[in-house]
């Protein structure tokens, strides 16, 4: 059986990539949502802030991944990450086992990828098994 993580932002390449997650999970496979909340850098000795806005969006962008799947007969397990997205989505694949992961890519530009980083190319690099890039 295969073990699908896909990463979901409730972007429209994010939604490809569930779409395509799902299209591969027809045979049984199991499919893990995982959305992160951005922490901010540590001040001083404490972790750093968490935006409880963001909070928010992630929890309605993970209820929104689940309708997705649920339409397509599809029950996720969410998972609500805190941290880098890039490490959050690599390490939930680690834990869980996966087979696969599937993410959607913004097509930032070169100057956008060094600025922002690019959460595809940070699991392209990192994850522990094969990863899918949907544009």
């Amino acid at each position: 059986m295969l073990n699908i993580v896909v990463a979901y932002d409730g972007s429209d390449t994010a939604k490809r990539a569930l779409d395509r997650a799902a299209e591969l999970a027809k045979d049984g496979a199991t499919v893990t949502v995982v959305s992160a909340v951005h922490v901010h850098p540590p001040a001083g000795r404490s972790a750093g802030p968490i935006d409880q806005g963001e909070v928010s969006e992630r929890r309605q962008e993970l209820a929104e991944a689940e309708a997705l799947l649920g339409e397509k007969g599809i029950k996720p397990e969410l998972v609500e990450g805190h941290g880098d997205p890039g490490e959050v989505i690599v390490d939930q694949a680690k834990e869980s086992g996966a087979d696969l992961i599937v993410v959607g890519t913004r097509g930032l530009n070169v100057a956008e990828r060094m600025l922002l980083g690019s959460v595809s190319t940070k699991v392209l690099h990192d994850a522990p098994c094969d990863v899918l890039v949907v544009r």
